[in-house]
């Protein structure tokens, strides 16, 4: 598990379904997020085609699935995810924007290298940057699958517990099919580019 902490970025405002859902400014965001890069699972592969319908053209399908890779994202947060008051839906929608602002950075890096690369709306299950497809992303099967994290079952709903912290996060997932060096020689550049004053992270990539 690899994690960037401390690092201030700029958010540039992100677009869904042609709407800016954050205005454009120059706020800046401390964002300490916790990520780690895996291979897909096999279930995770099957429904790819269906979350990301632009992501490839006919003849190339099969290989540009089989490349993806997974970049699950967590933020620890003073609440637990199942409350809904005032205080806790601010903090979801501090740590939205954080992931929003990460995921921006790295995407541009990826895609100006060449490669594709989206994230996905924890609130819909829907890719950001493409086309939506006829499957949403389930961010707790995700999670499963990749980590193997427990979760807890609440109602009809699931609920992804972390090692460490619980309830208490926001689960988030990229993904790209970026080779495992390129993504991370994007993360790091992003660290120093944006690297808050006095601030180090622990890196120690791994790779499922």
């Amino acid at each position: 598990m690899s994690s960037c902490a401390g690092m201030p970025f700029i958010l540039k405002g992100t677009y869904l379904d042609g709407k800016d859902k954050f205005p454009i400014d120059s706020e800046k965001l401390n964002v300490e997020i916790e990520y780690s890069i895996h291979t897909l699972h096999s279930i995770i592969k099957r429904h790819c085609k269906n979350i990301f319908p632009d992501l490839i053209k006919s003849e190339d399908r099969k290989k540009s699935i089989g490349d993806l890779l997974c970049i699950p994202t967590f933020q620890h947060c003073s609440c637990d995810m199942l409350e809904f008051t005032d205080p806790a839906e601010k903090e979801k929608d501090k740590l939205l924007k954080s992931f929003y602002a990460w995921c921006q950075n790295l995407c541009a890096r990826l895609i100006e290298d060449g490669y594709w690369a989206d994230y996905i709306d924890p609130c819909s299950g829907k890719p950001v940057l493409g086309e939506a497809g006829s499957s949403t992303y389930n961010e707790v099967e995700g999670m499963q699958l990749l980590l193997r994290y427990r979760y807890q079952q609440v109602g009809m709903c699931k609920v992804i517990l972390h090692p460490k912290w619980g309830q208490r996060i926001y689960p988030a997932s990229m993904f790209t099919n970026a080779p495992l060096d390129i993504i991370s020689k994007a993360i790091l550049a992003m660290e120093e580019t944006f690297k808050a004053p006095a601030t180090s992270g622990t890196k120690n990539e791994e790779s499922k």
